[in-house]
């Protein structure tokens, strides 16, 4: 019993400081930018695995906002089928639907495709993942504009609870522009929660552009039911 309550604090601890400092990095990163703006990103999936677990399919919904939580910046819809190889590997691809806010009030169409593919490894408490995607976004045909985005995200599971801190970091890099090839940068950090088949992740993302003097501030709330 005793040794269970030490393990515990122990993960805290380890929890609290990766914390402590992934929010002073990012406290720096907010107060570093002349041009801030801030919303709320909320996101609702619903993930199965259909074909014995072979393949995992991925609807969802998203929705966000700007100007200091004041005004839509658009909706989105995403459907992704990946076929998973082992518990560590697994590829796909994926669509998104964009409705864009416009400054007079209506909504723009943009689409979005990529191919994807997600490694993952655990061991312990302690989890990680690499997610790297190659996306063309356009409203025409003719116009693609093509780009990666590589997220590496880390997890602490806190002792035998259903919490799980985690920090993540996503560059963006443009393959359509030779100018400049690194355009923006995601940083991440907040706390996944699973109970049953369903898991809510809360976290603040700072989202940092590299062509421009501007830097965005989000309040991100993920949920999905998985069966």
């Amino acid at each position: 019993m005793k040794k269970s309550i030490e393990k515990i604090m122990n993960s805290n601890r380890i929890a609290a400081l990766l914390f402590f400092f992934c929010f002073c990095i990012l406290a720096m990163k907010a107060g570093d930018r002349k041009e801030q703006d801030a919303g709320l990103w909320a996101y609702a999936s619903v993930s199965h695995k259909p074909f014995a677990g072979k393949w995992e399919a991925i609807y969802a919904l998203e929705y966000r906002s700007r100007e200091n939580f004041r005004e839509t910046s658009l909706w989105c819809g995403t459907v992704i089928a990946d076929y998973v190889f082992n518990p560590h590997i697994k590829v796909g691809v994926g669509y998104e639907f964009f409705m864009n806010r416009e400054p007079d009030g209506g909504y723009s169409p943009e689409h979005r495709y990529y191919p994807e593919a997600i490694f993952s490894y655990r061991t312990g408490s302690l989890s990680a993942s690499f997610r790297t995607r190659v996306m063309n976004t356009f409203t025409q045909w003719n116009e693609p504009y093509w780009e990666a985005r590589n997220r590496l995200k880390v997890g602490y599971r806190i002792g035998e609870s259903s919490l799980k801190p985690f920090v993540a970091v996503e560059p963006y890099h443009a393959l359509s522009s030779v100018a400049e090839r690194f355009t923006k940068i995601r940083y991440y950090a907040g706390c996944s929660y699973a109970f049953g088949r369903q898991t809510l992740d809360i976290y603040y993302l700072r989202e940092d552009y590299r062509t421009s003097p501007f830097g965005r501030n989000i309040l991100a709330v993920d949920y999905n039911f998985a069966f």
